[in-house]
């Protein structure tokens, strides 16, 4: 296991990481869950939520667990309390965490740590590159939550921050979007907002940390219809995640074992895409129109 230094784990990595090795140093001694509880006289319920990161443990719960598993390895140990310090870590996320959808809660946790997002979009800019005016259009359409109006105002408020912090900061991930022309033809609000999007957008051409890349409709029909974005970490231990939304179902988070899955589509719609300085000139075109 790496040290569990800050510029590798931000808490929900380490949370994630935190659980993992705690469960496979339980497994390595041969004990069930409940066993270890009993053990330690803890409720199967502490142990449960421990082990599925569902729960962050403190560092003195950490070392009666390695205690228990026979870990007495100094830098091991040290590495543990390392993430279980790192999980308690306080991010601009965690006042919004009970207010908005699990799903997508524990994507912007998620999406904070990485490394580089990937995203295909089929519908609308993703959430993370709108502005207020278009996030705020998109977000009155969201019929099929229900969401009232003060809802609205606190989606599109996590919106501008997760744009603070991962497109305007200056330690941010390396970021790639496939936009299909549609996103760029249908209109969300009013012209006049389209306009200021696509404009935003043309904007980030020679930033090197963005790359956006137009599906065009000469590309064809594909069967690729939701929308998905895939997270990289910047730790190599920290497996693949991905984010996947549908208009009629709740958004999942996919671990690692499908994520390959949608690598493989992701590296198709690329190559199918315009180049990066044509897309661009499509997206400038797209602004002109609603001019």
């Amino acid at each position: 296991m790496e040290p569990a230094t800050s510029r590798l784990h931000g808490p929900t990595i380490a949370r994630r990481r935190l659980s993992q090795a705690l469960r496979a140093a339980r497994d390595d001694t041969g004990r069930t869950q409940e066993q270890a509880a009993d053990a330690l006289d803890w409720s199967i319920s502490k142990m449960i939520r421990i082990e599925n990161g569902k729960t962050k443990p403190t560092v003195t719960d950490v070392k009666a667990l390695l205690q228990l598993y026979g870990v007495t390895e100094a830098t091991e140990i040290a590495e543990f309390v390392d993430l279980a310090r790192a999980t308690r870590q306080r991010s601009w996320w965690a006042e919004y965490r009970d207010q908005l959808p699990a799903g997508y809660a524990e994507y912007v946790a998620l999406e904070s740590d990485a490394s580089s997002l990937s995203f295909f979009q089929p519908l609308a800019v993703p959430g993370l590159l709108q502005t207020p005016e278009y996030a705020r259009a998109i977000l009155r359409t969201a019929t099929l939550e229900g969401l009232s109006g003060e809802d609205q105002e606190r989606r599109a408020t996590v919106r501008q921050l997760r744009r603070q912090h991962l497109v305007e900061a200056q330690a941010r991930p390396q970021i790639s979007i496939v936009l299909d022309e549609a996103v760029l033809l249908r209109v969300a609000g009013s012209p006049e907002v389209m306009r200021e999007q696509l404009e935003y957008l043309a904007g980030f051409e020679g930033d090197a940390k963005i790359q956006i890349r137009v599906l065009p409709f000469s590309a064809g029909v594909h069967a690729i219809t939701s929308s998905f974005i895939i997270m990289e970490f910047p730790s190599s231990s920290d497996a693949d995640l991905v984010y996947a939304e549908s208009a009629l179902t709740l958004p999942t988070i996919v671990d690692s074992a499908d994520a390959s899955a949608y690598w493989k589509a992701y590296r198709w719609l690329e190559s199918v895409s315009l180049s990066s300085a044509e897309s661009y000139r499509r997206i400038a075109e797209g602004a002109q129109r609603f001019h």
